[in-house]
């Protein structure tokens, strides 16, 4: 089996939007080569000018960039652009220097000897304030560069200086303010302004400055997009949500850092760095801010290729998907999301092309729910999908005559619009719904630590039990063997062994036993503890209070929920100091102890009453009842269709018979796999045991039953030319459809799709001999 790669990630505050899309791209990369991302987030490289009361302990997350070792990285990526903005080239070379001997590439800045990946700052920018210049006729343009010490933001200063040179405008350096690449850009856009009041324009040199920008031509009631014309640079995803929406070059942090993973295997296997000093695309992305106010209709039909739409053969897909899904189109995560639209957008083609809206229109909006309801927005965001969908709009009503004709198809697009705008707002909701859990769960995860009498080792493993409902897959907390004292003058002195407290896998919380914590620094991401079934991203943090280091979390988790690392850490981290006290004061510890008894026999019964079922992962016939349950008595369901699929594997004991128990566990768990990729992330699957398997789903049409089969189906084939075994895969399947209310009884459902699962199968048997 090849060894699965172990990639490091070097970045700064996770909370900032653009390294929250580099991580993004990095962990797309990560999942297309099967390879583990470890991730270490930083801060800013010390430049004491930037620390306040609020910031002044912040050099102590820098400690965790001691922490990349050569026996746990196979190549080290370090995000130069936003960690060494602080500091000057010679100490930025320096800290590179200084690293462990693992092959490191520096992103978004260009540092001598070492190879890099950037972007084309020159395309954009030059396109961006082009347009200013020429659609809008403004001549007097100011500009806020990032900090002197970014490559960056030196480069697009010099095309703001280039640009305006080639047509002949003066540039006069009072027009030109630094800010620091963050949102508190405040005194530096007020300063602009007050030493040029008649600018007509600015130019950021990223959209989070904008933000700050923002605030202050509100207060100084200057309208923008009209008394002052606006861009930035990055296209952040609030850059279209802001008031106006932003103008700006699409420079996608995420693009960037996954064309960078995606390099690595080719390097590790050739020597050569493939990608050294490979160069990323930008593209100016018009919207309000800059004094625009119609959407340009034909540049976004030519860009996706809708120019040939009157003919049959017309839809070119491969632009369309390029446009959406950028460097990813090419991934093999995004086959299914990219068959469904393009089957999607053949029919509407085609429904127009024959005048047939009966014919057609029912399927269209099914299928576009389809579409919508996958992860789309793991590779695209919904402005792009909207304008996709308004450009095809556009351009197919010019292909219609009759009046009636254009009405139906616009009807029918006023209805997708409608359920995208409906889905997107479920997302927010979800979203709004995890951070209150996440805030009911931080609050109360260390508060039992404090409830107890300890006279032995602290529980810690408490500390963890629920965060898997906060998106940490799996945790692992380790402490140094005693705390350490730093300043922000000391050096860091590297400890060369650790104590791995407890850790938390699926939910399930354990305490490592006193004779098994110590372990070696170089250790602590490559140990017996660790998942090794599975590729796996981590993020390692540091926890501290003040000048006093604790110890470090281990957190495995999508980039989706890195934003919970840095409160969970927080409260970690001072309930780690309040034990550093407590462990002192016998008295205290005493009732410590009798509390984690407690919470240790409620940790005993939860494990008992496990919903998970072993084999497969998918929940057991316990889970699954309790949750579809739920599901189906939810007052938000009810009224709304739902299905139950009973599925039975076929042919499970003639594999274990001629292949073996082993083969026919693996059959079990494609069965398992293929059902996965059948239904959402949202939907619920379990095995009942033995070769039967059941799912729950919510669905938004009648008569949904043939679309299942169907798709099941078209995914059974596809997992069994991918296994290729020398016996088939395959299940049969009964489906009832039903609505959700609180007086539905589960059971009846299910004997009702158990009865049409063996119509099935009796079919199959009928007209094989067997269920082949």
């Amino acid at each position: 089996m090849k060894k699965r790669l172990n990639i490091g990630l070097f970045v700064d505050d996770l909370d900032n939007d653009f390294t929250s899309l580099a991580c993004k791209g990095a962990e797309l990369g990560a999942i297309n080569l099967d390879a583990n991302l470890f991730v270490f987030p930083g801060r800013y490289l010390d430049s004491a000018e930037f620390y306040d009361e609020h910031t002044k302990y912040e050099y102590q997350y820098n400690m965790i960039f001691q922490f990349a070792h050569e026996n746990n990285l196979d190549v080290l990526f370090v995000i130069m652009g936003t960690i060494a903005c602080r500091t000057d080239f010679e100490k930025q070379k320096e800290f590179l220097d200084n690293l462990p001997d693992i092959p490191i590439i520096t992103l978004f800045s260009k540092i001598e000897g070492y190879p890099s990946v950037t972007f084309d700052n020159k395309a954009g920018c030059s396109v961006a304030l082009s347009h200013l210049i020429e659609e809008h006729k403004v001549s007097k343009v100011g500009f806020v560069s990032g900090p002197k010490t970014n490559v960056d933001a030196n480069e697009r200063l010099q095309v703001f200086q280039d640009v305006l040179k080639a047509y002949d405008i003066p540039y006069v350096e009072d027009r030109v303010v630094y800010g620091s690449f963050e949102s508190d850009s405040d005194e530096v856009t007020r300063d602009l302004l007050e030493r040029n009041p008649d600018l007509e324009a600015i130019i950021f040199a990223n959209d989070q400055m904008a933000i700050g920008g923002y605030r202050v031509l509100e207060e100084m009631e200057i309208e923008i997009g009209k008394n002052m014309r606006v861009m930035g640079f990055d296209n952040a995803p609030f850059a279209v949500s802001m008031n106006p929406p932003l103008s700006t070059v699409d420079a996608n942090a995420a693009e960037l850092t996954y064309r960078a993973v995606m390099s690595v295997e080719d390097f590790l296997a050739t020597g050569e760095l493939k990608v050294e000093n490979l160069v990323v695309a930008t593209q100016f992305v018009q919207r309000e801010s800059c004094g625009c106010e119609k959407f340009d209709y034909t540049g976004m039909a030519r860009r996706l290729g809708f120019a040939d739409l009157h003919r049959k053969d017309g839809l070119d897909m491969q632009k369309v998907h390029d446009y959406l899904f950028g460097v990813y189109a090419s991934g093999v995560a995004l086959v299914t999301i990219k068959d469904d639209l393009t089957v999607f957008m053949k029919l509407i083609h085609e429904m127009v092309l024959q005048k047939n809206f009966d014919k057609y229109s029912k399927d269209a909006l099914v299928l576009f729910s389809q579409v919508i309801e996958q992860s789309r927005l793991r590779y695209t965001n919904t402005e792009k999908f909207f304008n996709v969908l308004i450009s095809l709009q556009y351009e197919l009503s010019r292909l219609l005559e009759e009046d009636r004709d254009k009405m139906q198809l616009m009807s029918l697009f006023s209805k997708m619009y409608r359920n995208l705008a409906l889905s997107n707002s479920q997302m927010v909701q979800g979203q709004r719904d995890r951070i209150e859990m996440m805030s009911y769960l931080i609050n109360g995860m260390t508060g039992d630590l404090f409830l107890m009498d300890v006279e032995d080792e602290i529980p810690y493993e408490t500390a963890l039990q629920e965060l898997s409902d906060i998106g940490m897959q799996s945790t692992y907390l380790y402490t140094f063997q005693t705390p350490l004292t730093r300043g922000r003058h000391d050096a860091w002195i590297h400890p060369k062994k650790m104590l791995i407290k407890a850790y938390s896998k699926g939910g399930v919380a354990t305490g490592v036993a006193v004779e098994k914590q110590l372990i070696k620094v170089e250790r602590i991401l490559h140990n017996e503890y660790l998942p090794k079934d599975h590729r796996v991203t981590m993020v390692l943090s540091p926890l501290f209070s003040g000048e006093e280091v604790y110890g470090l979390l281990l957190s495995e988790l999508g980039y989706e929920y890195f934003s919970n690392i840095l409160p969970v850490t927080f409260q970690l981290s001072a309930a780690l100091k309040s034990l550093a006290l407590l462990e002192k004061q016998r008295e205290a510890q005493k009732k410590l102890q009798l509390h984690l008894d407690k919470i240790k026999e409620s940790n005993e019964f939860l494990n008992e009453i496990s919903r998970s079922d072993e084999l497969t992962g998918l929940y057991n016939r316990r889970g699954f009842l309790e949750y579809a349950h739920n599901a189906i008595s939810s007052r938000k369901n009810r009224g709304k269709k739902a299905l139950i699929v009973y599925a039975d594997m076929d042919n499970l004991k003639m594999i274990n018979d001629e292949y073996g128990h082993d083969e026919g566990d693996f059959a079990l768990r494609e069965i398992a796999n293929i059902l996965r990729d059948t239904f959402r992330s949202t939907d619920i699957i379990g095995r009942f045991g033995g070769d039967e398997f059941v799912a729950f789903a919510m669905v938004g049409v009648d008569d949904y039953e043939n679309i299942m089969k169907r798709r099941i189906a078209e995914i059974t084939i596809r997992h069994n030319e991918a296994v290729d075994k020398p016996y088939p895969i395959e299940m049969s399947t009964g489906i009832a459809e039903f609505e959700c209310s609180a007086d539905i009884d589960l059971y009846d459902i299910l004997d009702i799709a158990d009865e049409r699962l063996y119509d099935e199968k009796r079919e199959k048997k009928a007209k094989n001999g067997s269920y082949r």
